[in-house]
């Protein structure tokens, strides 16, 4: 090797990683350091390649880098079997620019206009048909193109923005990841955990654990990269004090064919949320056939950044129409936000709702709203629904 391998918390170990996957090996394993690995730019991993760390080993962002931690290296082109395994991934993001999508970096540029867009210019945003290496973003890792990938036991702590963005990602397996965001950049919010753009599909993620102050799993057909999104198994969330578990969200490509299951925790802003976000009222949010089942779950108090208690736990938004909807084992035991259970907004529409054994417990001493169908709504199943909303 050119570099060498330091691992000391302070020489930067940049260049003998990234001499390591760029020699071709088909397996990276960096050994336990004596501290902790630090890297001044972002890594760039290959097809055909696993880059692996123990489990517990700190790699962390250097100062000032403002950049993301590892890419695959071809956003433009598909790649192939990409493995990322273990390590505890620090951001470091108080030394790095703050979030460039709500707050100015320090040379006063917005992420939009290094793009070429103004300020959250949506229309523009959707010509795009890659994610961009010419700006910083702010996550924490970002992948693109890729068929066969995996991503697992690692922890993202304090990212500046999203922990993982994906787009064009077809037959993965993200599992076992911890978030550890404690901090934001400057604010606690658009700090999601598992970010998932268009065209990505067949794919599963579980055992996702640890609160994120947005949406700790986001499958998004409409957001940064625009695309459908389909034949996704989402089995294992668990969080205590976290903004959202899961957004769907869609206004105009379809999100089709999603199972979630074995969801668990408290949430400030909605558990659930099939949502359009943004769009004009000529657009519509497009799902089929959704699944969610076992999910044990209340809300919370928000943070100093976004209160809690704005929204339902199970979220049909306004602007979206879901052809097949089932819900199934939905336990709520409520002691914070007389929110309701599930809510259909007016201007919604839901075809083939299913409900099966649904429980909700009032522990306030206010009402306790339950099911809220306030959209077109076809409910072809209704089994043992319980809603003890007694006051205490």
């Amino acid at each position: 090797m050119s570099y060498l391998l330091y691992g000391d918390g302070v020489h930067d170990d940049y260049p003998a990683i990234q001499e390591l996957l760029d020699s071709g090996i088909c397996e990276v394993f960096l050994p336990a350091p004596l501290k902790n690995y630090v890297i001044s730019k972002t890594l760039k991993i290959h097809s055909n390649q696993t880059l692996r760390l123990p489990r517990f080993a700190v790699i962390r962002l250097a100062d000032h880098a403002n950049c993301e931690m590892i890419e695959n290296d071809d956003f433009d082109h598909f790649s192939e079997n990409i493995s990322i395994d273990g390590g505890i991934w620090d951001m470091n993001h108080s030394a790095q620019w703050p979030n460039p999508y709500h707050f100015p970096d320090e040379n006063g540029l917005y992420w939009f206009d290094k793009m070429g867009f103004k300020h959250r210019d949506f229309t523009m945003l959707a010509t795009m048909n890659t994610l961009s290496h010419k700006a910083y973003t702010g996550h924490c890792m970002r992948f693109c193109r890729i068929r066969r990938f995996i991503i697992k036991n690692i922890t993202i702590r304090n990212p500046v923005v999203y922990g993982v963005q994906m787009a064009h990602i077809e037959d993965f397996d993200v599992r076992d990841i911890l978030f550890e965001y404690t901090e934001g950049s400057p604010k606690l919010w658009n700090m999601d955990g598992i970010h998932i753009e268009g065209y990505c599909k067949n794919g599963t993620v579980t055992n996702l654990k640890g609160a994120c102050h947005d949406d700790l799993l986001a499958i998004t057909a409409d957001d940064s990269l625009y695309g459908p999104i389909e034949n996704i198994l989402v089995d294992g969330i668990f969080a205590e004090g976290s903004h959202s578990a899961i957004r769907l969200l869609s206004h105009g490509f379809p999100v089709k064919n999603i199972t979630i299951r074995n969801v668990y925790g408290s949430y400030y802003v909605y558990c659930i949320g099939l949502t359009k976000y943004h769009g004009g009222e000529e657009e519509r949010g497009a799902m089929e056939n959704i699944v969610i089942e076992n999910v044990f779950a209340c809300s919370c108090e928000g943070t100093v950044d976004v209160p809690g208690g704005k929204y339902p736990l199970i979220w049909v938004q306004k602007g979206v129409d879901v052809d097949g909807l089932s819900i199934s084992n939905l336990h709520r035991e409520e002691k914070k936000n007389p929110t309701p259970l599930l809510r259909v907004d007016n201007g919604a529409t839901v075809k083939n709702m299913r409900l099966r054994d649904i429980y909700q417990k009032n522990e306030l001493s206010v009402a306790l709203p339950f099911l809220q169908l306030n959209g077109e709504v076809e409910v072809t199943i209704e089994e043992n629904l319980q809603n003890h909303s007694e006051i205490t």
